[in-house]
């Protein structure tokens, strides 16, 4: 069960992502079609306070046209560090720093058509900074600290619709069942 490419066709290409069409054949010798979304990869943070708030963001999402409720996360630049990302994303959309991070797991997005890797962490004992990173200028969130009672409520709800912010909750409650 393995395709092997013949011939890739870049169809569109931006600083975000590059789709291409894969010629490929099939283990049962059927040419066919593939499209692929390549991306660079991301990094997503779920910061948890030293009284155990856990931080969120809230931001409008245009794909879907809603306002979600997310952890941390941005795109990984060049040869980023996935660790790097997640600290400098935890700083800049959170405003908090953790002093001790665990690397939870990486997982495929949508891989039934992208590549993109996403690099899971939680971040521990997080403090504000004082001066928080400047963020994207064309990003706009807020910042809100939640107890596990209330994000419960939120998931309970289906306020939290995001794969990423649902994964990272379900690991750090599976961990606090207290």
């Amino acid at each position: 069960m393995k395709e092997t490419k013949l011939l890739t066709k870049e169809v569109y290409h931006s600083d975000f992502l590059t789709i291409v069409e894969d010629t490929v054949m099939t283990s049962e010798n059927i040419q066919t079609k593939r499209i692929v979304v390549k991306h660079s990869g991301a990094s997503a943070i779920l910061p948890i306070t030293k009284d155990k708030k856990i931080v969120l963001v809230k931001q409008f999402r245009y794909p879907i046209g809603k306002i979600t409720i997310e952890v941390p996360a941005g795109k990984l630049e060049f040869n980023e560090d996935p660790l790097l990302c997640a600290q400098r994303e935890c700083e800049e959309e959170a405003h908090v720093k953790p002093s001790t991070i665990e690397h939870v797991m990486s997982i495929h997005n949508c891989l039934g058509y992208s590549d993109e890797v996403i690099h899971l962490y939680i971040g521990y004992h997080c403090e504000e900074v004082k001066k928080p990173l400047d963020k994207d200028m064309d990003e706009f969130f807020e910042i809100g600290y939640y107890t596990k009672k209330e994000v419960q409520a939120l998931l309970k709800n289906k306020m939290i619709t995001d794969a990423k912010t649902i994964i990272l909750l379900q690991h750090y409650f599976a961990l606090n069942a207290f």
